[in-house]
């Protein structure tokens, strides 16, 4: 009987472990295939650049930095520091992932693993990140990313925004129990009162 319990423990860790690795990766291979074929584009275009609207060009862009294009200015630095940072958040997402409490916490998580790995993959093997999405708009120039990066953002949102419907789902369910206590403590007051009276009477 332990035996059976064991193996059925070890089954049920190796699916959550396979499911998890397709939900992420394949976030992960939808960015390295879009920087691929942008990259290929952008590199026959004349000033490797293609505007699409007026508020949004496809540009040939290498980040030495994180998301966004921050902290560029410690290139020498950078990549070192972030392929470890980024591969600690890999592995600490991917804990939270495996004890996510809902599917959209699952979801959430997915995106943030998929698109940190699709830019670890660029930082390990190119040393630094394609970028070639460049919203501007006027003055504002908004720092050129990737899939990846949106993947990360739309995760984090995700994770958050569930985060603050379950902590109020929590806390409406505890009030509710406590309403549910209070209603039966008034009902044994009103029971004391009335057998009270009688003993008076």
């Amino acid at each position: 009987m332990p035996i059976i319990s064991i193996n059925h423990q070890l089954k049920k860790i190796f699916l959550l472990l396979f499911f998890s690795i397709i939900a992420t990766l394949k976030y992960a291979i939808i960015d390295q295939l879009s920087k691929w074929w942008f990259k290929n584009m952008l590199l026959t275009k004349q000033g490797y650049s293609i505007p699409v609207t007026s508020f949004l060009d496809l540009v040939y862009s290498w980040n030495h930095g994180i998301s966004f294009g921050l902290f560029q200015q410690y290139e020498s630095l950078s990549n070192k520091i972030f392929l470890g940072l980024n591969t600690i958040v890999v592995l600490y997402v991917w804990k939270l992932l495996l004890n996510s409490p809902n599917y959209k916490f699952y979801i959430g998580y997915s995106l943030i693993i998929g698109g940190a790995l699709g830019n670890l993959y660029d930082r390990f093997f190119n040393g630094a990140v394609f970028d070639f999405i460049y919203f501007h708009y006027k003055e504002f120039y908004f720092p050129a990313f990737n899939f990846a990066d949106s993947f990360i953002f739309i995760g984090a949102f995700t994770v958050v925004l569930e985060y603050y419907k379950h902590a109020k789902s929590v806390a409406k369910k505890k009030d509710q129990e406590y309403d549910d206590v209070a209603a039966e403590a008034e009902k044994i007051r009103k029971l004391d009162e009335k057998i009270a009276e009688k003993g008076i009477k």
